[in-house]
Formats: C-alpha cells, structure tokens, sequence
C-alpha cells in the first residue's frame, strides 16, 4: 500500500504530525498558506538582528517526558525560567500572584494574610481566584478584592472585549496564585526552555526528511462533493490532516466562529534593555495587555533591543490590525456553530481535524505536540 497523507496547515501540529507519520514510512505533502512554516510559533530576526517572535512570546514548557523526548531530538534548548511582573499602581510585581506578590502590596498585612491562606488551604501549592472568595475571612476578601479589580477584571475584559461578569470562571481562574514564594509561570512543568537557534529553525529541522514535501503559498481549497474531497481537482482517498480554521473550511455554512485578535507592535531602542522582565502586563493600561522584550527570552548577546506592545481586539479577515486569529472565544454559541462544522467534517472518513484553529480550542505548544502525537497513532491504526 502506497501510505501517504495529505496535511494542510505547517503549523507546529501539522509538522509534529508529518514528522512521526514519515518515520514511520508514510509519504507526506503538507501545504501551508503562507511564506514561512511554524505558525503561532514563527520567529525570525529583525534588521536589528534581534531574534524576534512575530505572533508574540513563546516558550516551551511540558510535564510530559514524551514530548520533551520528541522535541529535543530537532533543537537544543536553552533551560529558561518565566518570571512574569504585573504593573500595578506603579509596582511591577511576580505574576502568578504569590506570597511576595501579597508581601509587595499589602505591606503590614500580608504576614497575617499569608498566615491565614497557610492555614485554609493546607497542602494545596496553588489557588485560584474563586478559591479567595469563598473564604469568609476580612482579609482574604480584601486580597480577593484588590486582586479581582486591579488585575483580574481590567486584564481579562480587555483581553476579551466584554465585562469580566460575563467571561466565564474557566478563564478568570486559568491564572492561579501560588501558596509559596515560587514566582516560576510554569511552577509544576518538568522542563522550560526556548530553542538556542530558533523555533523556524526547530520547525525546519522537524521537516527535513526525505518522505515529506512542503508546499508554500498554497491558496488552493478542499472541495467537497457528496460523501468525498477533492484537491485540486484531484479526488483525495488518502487521510487528510487540516489545521486551519474549520468555518473556513466549509464556507461558512454555519456562520463565522468568533476570535479574538492581537495588534503586535515591535520596537527597537539603541539601548541594552527595555524592562527588568522579559514580560510585563498591564491590567491598568487603557489598551495595552503586555510589554515583552525578546533579548531577555533568548539571552541574545547583542547591542540595542526589540520590545513589543500588544493590544487586543476582535478578529477580522478585513481589519488592518486584527486580522490574524490568536484565542477561539469558547461559549454556548460558539460551541453550538462549531459542533455543527465538527458534525459535518464527520461525514468524511478520510478527515481528521487537528490544532487550535480546527479544533477551536487553545493548545499550549506542548498541548499541540501531543495531540498531534495520538493522532499520528490513530491515522497508522486506521490505515494500517
């Protein structure tokens, strides 16, 4: 049998994808739409030659063996830890919130503070939002407060354009506050790195083989008639893998899935640093999320420094600044129109979805990786 799959998308999920099913002797074509593989996770040097992430910052984090194991084998890896600030009434303190943080902004108060969070959340190493405001405490409802109006709720109902009353609990409390004075953003993963020549460079190392062809600039669209799909104009038999945006896909038929949109803006200094941090939020800003400085996520030894502002905003393919999907917006509604594009994509054996795009749903790239892992296994299962 002559095995050879069809992935549209060179994203990190369509190339985690073509790079195990080809090590396993399957023939791949994997068409992406633009100029540059990696997706989300694209980077490229500035004419400053700063080493720069266009979609915005990225590292690598995972609890999983396998993935590190797998995705060690395409870069080496500079060991990093994320320590996020947060700009708030003039301090930048750690983000997630954790002991010092409440040292930093309650002063006087935090010993007794700490001392009761110690003593209502016994052998737990982290809360979150909605933890705090169950407990019937004076001064845990003050930190509950000051932390829901100052942080929370200005960062969150920017970041999705609605009052925070109205963003479900699952997001507010994706930000947990640590019950230590560990300041790491990714506390409980096993390894936290970023690639020491660069995530391109990663993406094209996991494409070199000889079974897999990339194809750029692919404008070209999946047509389907009856219960089958053609490819420029070429019926399809073979699995086909899609990793772009699934309303996309079938025109339509059901309404656009919503997004929401970022507008990064990058800027260079003829100094050596910008911030004290890597990434900066600021929840208080009347449009800005969050400053990072790259030099300080890839340890570049290099003169003068590239920064960028991001501002958020609703996604559309006709919008000078907002025209690239970043977060699906996970409702009722949206949850019902994808179910209906999932229900129909269904109707064709040979297609499978996968990433964030197709599956509206946010992956971390670890997240991705490992999808993309079992899905390999399922397509080989299938097929095989």
């Amino acid at each position: 049998m002559n095995k050879m799959v069809y992935i549209f998308g060179a994203g990190i999920s369509g190339i985690t994808l073509a790079r195990k099913l080809a090590e396993q002797n399957w023939q791949i074509k994997i068409f992406e739409k633009n100029n540059f593989v990696g997706g989300n996770c694209y980077d490229y040097f500035d004419k400053h030659n700063v080493l720069i992430h266009k979609f915005g910052p990225h590292i690598f984090h995972t609890d999983k063996n396998i993935i590190q194991k797998f995705i060690k084998k395409f870069a080496k890896f500079r060991e990093y830890e994320h320590h996020v600030r947060v700009n708030v009434k003039n301090q930048q303190i750690p983000l997630p919130i954790n002991f010092k943080s409440l040292e930093m902004i309650f002063k006087k108060k935090s010993k007794i503070i700490i001392g009761v969070l110690k003593e209502k959340f016994k052998n737990k190493k982290n809360i979150n939002l909605s933890d705090l405001e169950k407990i019937k405490n004076k001064y845990i409802q003050e930190v509950y407060n000051f932390l829901y109006r100052n942080i929370y709720a200005n960062y969150t109902s920017k970041m999705w354009g609605i009052s925070i009353k109205k963003i479900s609990h699952d997001v507010i409390n994706r930000v947990k506050i640590n019950l230590s004075y560990q300041d790491n953003y990714f506390p409980n993963d096993k390894f936290i790195g970023i690639p020491k020549n660069s995530y391109s460079s990663m993406m094209k190392n996991m494409l070199s083989h000889k079974n897999i062809q990339l194809f750029l600039n692919q404008k070209g669209k999946l047509i389907f008639k009856n219960k089958s799909i053609f490819f420029q104009n070429k019926l399809i038999c073979s699995p086909i893998v899609f990793c772009g945006a699934i309303d996309e896909l079938f025109n339509y038929k059901f309404g656009k899935l919503p997004y929401r949109s970022l507008n990064i803006n990058f800027i260079h200094y003829n100094k050596n640093s910008y911030q004290k941090n890597a990434v900066i939020n600021y929840p208080a800003h009347a449009k800005i999320t969050r400053i990072t400085e790259y030099k300080k996520l890839t340890q570049q030894r290099i003169n003068g420094t590239t920064i960028s502002k991001e501002t958020p905003g609703e996604y559309s393919s006709k919008s000078k600044n907002f025209n690239h999907r970043f977060y699906p917006i996970n409702n009722i509604f949206t949850s019902k129109i994808y179910n209906s594009y999932y229900k129909l994509a269904s109707k064709f054996k040979n297609l499978y979805l996968l990433g964030r795009l197709a599956q509206y749903k946010y992956f971390d790239m670890d997240d991705a990786i490992f999808n993309a892992l079992e899905l390999s296994q399922k397509i080989i299962n299938n097929y095989e």
